[in-house]
């Protein structure tokens, strides 16, 4: 444990990493689940397809809804990925390792996640919507290709995030060293 961290501060820090850590495994629950929950319900993705993505005809045999769960797969993934990270990034916190290498790895770790959701949630709605439109007469296929201020905004944390990771890994490389002077 670090002397330059209050008690008090560690205190705080460890509770924030329990809340957090239980936001993780919430996220990690319904983020797992949720796309084959979707996928199984073809009344559920029938209206979610027509009243959020405005597409009028699509296909909802198995087939296509399986390609629609591999779509949705990809960054369902990629967030599963980026909640670990921070399970573990704020398990680091909690044990009082804060100016550290491991946890400045976690860090930059989840700033890549973010950076490729930015690209694997628009990659993984194409390919959704490409599995269920691909059964339509050919004229009647829609090929969607959308960016929105989320994709944007989860890149700039991405980015965010691995400027911070780099901070803090020269500030435990500063602290490591400041150690063995002692």
């Amino acid at each position: 444990m670090p002397d330059s961290f209050s008690p008090d501060s560690l205190k705080r820090i460890r509770r924030l990493a329990f809340a957090v850590r239980a936001l993780c495994l919430l996220g990690l629950l319904v983020i797992g689940t949720m796309p084959f929950l979707f996928w199984a319900q073809p009344d559920w993705v029938a209206h979610v397809v027509l009243q959020q993505w405005a597409i009028p005809k699509i296909q909802l045999d198995l087939v296509s809804r399986l390609g629609g769960l591999a779509g949705s797969l990809l960054p369902a993934s990629v967030s599963v990925y980026a909640l670990c990270q921070m399970w573990s990034l704020f398990g680091c916190f909690a044990q009082g390792e804060l100016l550290a290498h491991q946890p400045a790895g976690h860090l930059r770790r989840l700033g890549v996640a973010l950076s490729a959701l930015a690209f694997a949630q628009p990659v993984g709605r194409t390919l959704s919507i490409l599995a269920l439109t691909w059964g339509n007469p050919k004229g009647e296929r829609q090929l969607w290709v959308g960016l929105s201020s989320d994709h944007y905004l989860s890149l700039l944390f991405g980015l965010l995030l691995l400027a911070l990771a780099q901070v803090l890994s020269e500030g435990a490389r500063l602290a490591k060293e400041n150690a063995e002077f002692v």
